[in-house]
């Protein structure tokens, strides 16, 4: 209280500060809780189903042998892919 009188100058806005930086708070707060009600409706929120996961882990063996199966199949995808287009070519006639 005695600043004030000895030193308006000094002390002149800081209300309005305080005011515009609670007010910036609220609003923070606000928008934090709009989307964290928001958060649990989207459907990305949902962790995985537990029941669903295998039941043990593959070995190492067992891993490379998928992962063999991933890169043949892949291949062969490639091969087949690369037939496609040839048959489609073959079956239009260049201009």
């Amino acid at each position: 209280m005695l600043r004030k009188w000895y030193f308006p100058a000094a002390t002149q806005g800081v209300g309005n500060v305080t005011a515009r930086w609670t007010c910036a708070l609220a609003l923070l707060c606000l928008g934090a809780a709009l989307l964290g009600g928001c958060s649990e409706t989207m459907p990305f929120a949902q962790l995985p189903d537990i029941t669903k996961l295998p039941e043990k882990v593959l070995s190492k063996d067992e891993q490379q042998g998928k992962v063999n199966e991933m890169i043949e199949k892949g291949q062969r995808h490639q091969t087949e892919a690369a037939k496609e287009i040839e048959r489609a070519e073959t079956r239009t006639p260049s201009p």
